[in-house]
């Protein structure tokens, strides 16, 4: 009998050539940075790390945070607390009009005005304190402009990042770990964006996340080419269907010769994943949502009800032209 043939019923769902399961890719991310996924559109790059999440959250150690754009999570994928930033409800990040004057060198009397638009972090305790809650929890990130989208990723890495420093610090056994799951990467780690200034403290945040911190990433993209390059060589290669020539290009120079065809023949949810050992392809198995996420706001602040008043009152203040309505202290 092969050993296809002996393995157990949901270890035929997760594999193809190997017995690594999804428990065991677990264990791999968090002694690794984390993964970058990357396949062509509808291939099931969001069902599958939402299948990778949903065993991670089996483990108590591990609190699992979702920065998406789109809403697919929230609709198909996501069953727990939920929180749209952006909205009237919660609106964290906003524009900073300030222009920049900068000397340009090497021209004389010349000056560069920066017209870009800033966004700066409104700070909110709610929030604090809602990751302080080391809850499961996905961001709908509802911001249009890549640059703000950023910004509250970067609030978002960075408060978790001090969170864990702090705790490590305080207690060198503290072995509580976070996934956070960045739909989109591009728009917070993409080929330009980390070549600017404001992304020089995010860098060092997910350089030193798993070492400071015990923060660990999955990173989900359609190209290669669109993700920096800095990020890429620090996150573990899952492939799936590649048919760009760019993005063709790029993934064969990181895959051995035998697996260089292979890669533009793969079915849907099935992935490379290189791990340096034995580079298994794996079958990840259909995600079943369980459940409707519950939306959390921020408390709104209690308005001031007017008192009504006594006839008495009433006739009073008509005499003295005072106002017929008083608020309550």
């Amino acid at each position: 009998m092969s050993r296809q043939e002996n393995q157990k019923p949901e270890q035929q769902n997760e594999t193809v050539h190997s017995d690594f399961s999804l428990s065991e890719l677990i264990r791999d991310i968090k002694e690794h940075l984390g993964l970058i996924l990357c396949a062509e559109s509808g291939h099931g790059k969001s069902y599958t790390t939402a299948q990778i999440a949903k065993t991670a959250m089996l483990d108590n150690d591990i609190t699992v945070i979702v920065l998406s754009p789109s809403t697919i999570w929230r609709r198909k994928l996501w069953s727990k607390n939920y929180v749209r930033v952006g909205t009237t409800a919660f609106n964290p990040i906003i524009s900073s009009d300030e222009t920049e004057v900068e000397v340009v060198p090497f021209l004389r009397d010349a000056i560069h005005k920066n017209f870009d638009k800033k966004w700066s972090y409104t700070k909110s305790a709610w929030l604090e304190d809602l990751l302080q809650s080391k809850q499961q929890l996905l961001f709908e990130v509802k911001y249009r402009n890549g640059r703000r989208i950023k910004a509250f990723e970067s609030v978002i890495l960075q408060q978790i990042y001090e969170m864990q420093e702090k705790e490590i610090d305080q207690n060198p056994n503290y072995a509580h770990h976070y996934l956070i799951i960045l739909e989109e990467i591009q728009n917070s780690f993409g080929t330009y964006s980390m070549n600017s200034d404001d992304a020089l403290d995010l860098m060092t945040v997910f350089t030193q996340s798993r070492s400071d911190a015990n923060i660990h990433y999955i990173g989900i993209g359609q190209r290669l080419n669109d993700i920096s390059t800095k990020v890429i060589e620090r996150l573990r290669p899952f492939i799936g269907l590649t048919l760009g020539e760019n993005s063709l290009r790029k993934i064969k120079s990181q895959l051995p010769e035998d697996l260089k065809d292979r890669v533009q023949q793969l079915p849907k949810r099935q992935w490379l994943y290189l791990d340096g050992k034995e580079n298994p392809e794996i079958i990840i198995p259909e995600y079943r949502k369980e459940g409707a996420p519950i939306q959390l706001k921020p408390p709104m602040p209690q308005l001031q009800r007017p008192q009504k008043l006594s006839f008495t009152e009433k006739l009073w203040r008509l005499w003295t032209k005072e106002p017929l309505l008083k608020s309550e202290d």
